[in-house]
């Protein structure tokens, strides 16, 4: 059975069998068990890729952020994550320069 980690343009967190384009963070919200068993954890939320230089993750470490999956970018913005300042610096740079723009700040 497929993880619950998957999370929909409606910002739910399902099981599904589909792969993700890319990986998100919301923080710790799965317990021992590999369950969801909240929302978010953190304010800010993340959209990654889901390997970077190399290096990939174990899904669901006790006490380690939750693994999430998108299938691509749009799915991302439609739940309200943002792209990852660290792995994806220039979409990062990106979307902060349109949305001052878009909200009057720049």
């Amino acid at each position: 059975m497929p993880l619950q980690n998957r999370v929909t343009p409606s910002s739910t967190i399902v099981a599904t069998a589909e792969r993700g384009a890319f990986t998100g963070n919301r923080g710790v919200i799965h317990n021992e068990q590999k369950q969801i068993v909240k929302h978010h954890a953190v304010k800010y939320w993340i959209t990654c890729v889901p390997e970077y230089k190399g290096k990939r993750r174990a899904l669901m470490t006790p006490n380690r952020w939750t693994e999430l999956f998108f299938l691509d970018e749009a799915a991302a913005f439609a739940a309200s994550h943002r792209p990852c300042g660290f792995c994806r610096h220039a979409d990062f740079k990106r979307f902060k320069q349109l949305w001052l723009q878009a909200n009057g700040k720049q």
